[in-house]
């Protein structure tokens, strides 16, 4: 069977009218992101290893985007990015020196 351009044309707009009728799944919430974020920090306050987390992500990054895009971060993540989780891992580290350098002489 052969398609005319008018068929196609057709079948175009009825797929484009379609398809705000898909059922698409709901976007995660800034909310789900911020207490993700809050657990990562526990994590790291509980086991003082901010080394250790910033390794878990840089694995995770096997599967999932290191960095993406702000409104795709927003748009598609439930989770913190491995970027950010190994920033906040630092930035922890940063602000807490006394709980990394005294395994240093270990």
């Amino acid at each position: 069977m052969v398609f005319s351009a008018a068929m196609i044309a057709a079948l175009v707009a009825a797929a484009l009218a379609a398809a705000p009728l898909l059922p698409l799944p709901p976007p995660p919430t800034a909310a789900s992101g911020a207490a993700e974020y809050e657990a990562d920090i526990f994590g790291i306050n509980a086991s003082g290893q901010p080394d250790g987390f910033a390794q878990a992500a840089l694995h995770l990054s096997e599967y999932r985007k290191m960095e993406p895009g702000r409104l795709e971060e927003i748009l598609f993540f439930d989770h913190p990015s491995g970027r950010t989780r190994i920033y906040s891992a630092m930035r922890w580290k940063a602000e807490h020196p006394e709980t990394w350098t005294a395994h240093a002489g270990r």
